[in-house]
């Protein structure tokens, strides 16, 4: 059985030039796509699980800002996880039902190794 679910968006059409409404709403989802894909290319490993996990509870990845993740919920900041699994949070059931889930994929997956400085030869 299928199922038919229309999407209702605003379009606005600029009546100096002749554009489809499709055109307008495909650009739309191409540029959502664009602004996915740099979001993934920017986050480590253990961001993108946490950012899986995340939206399959129902979060919304607000993107990294200042070294750590942040998560909407409804619209609204949620939480914000950092490098080391820490988490800055509103106390939303839904983020402390996460929070052991975030503390095992921190252990399970590796941080990066941080860089040793320059070194002075003499």
């Amino acid at each position: 059985m299928t199922s038919f679910c229309p999407i209702f968006m605003p379009v606005f059409i600029d009546a100096g030039e002749p554009k489809s409404v499709l055109g307008t709403i495909w650009g739309y989802f191409q540029n959502e796509k664009e602004v996915e894909t740099r979001l993934k290319e920017e986050m480590n490993p253990f961001f993108l699980a946490v950012a899986e996990l995340a939206e399959n509870r129902g979060f919304e990845v607000d993107g990294v800002r200042g070294g750590a993740l942040n998560l909407n919920l409804n619209g609204e900041f949620a939480a914000a996880v950092d490098e080391t699994g820490a988490m800055n949070y509103h106390p939303y059931k839904e983020v402390f039902d996460m929070m052991d889930e975030v503390a095992k994929l921190r252990e399970e997956i590796p941080g990066e190794e941080p860089e040793e400085g320059m070194k002075l030869n003499m």
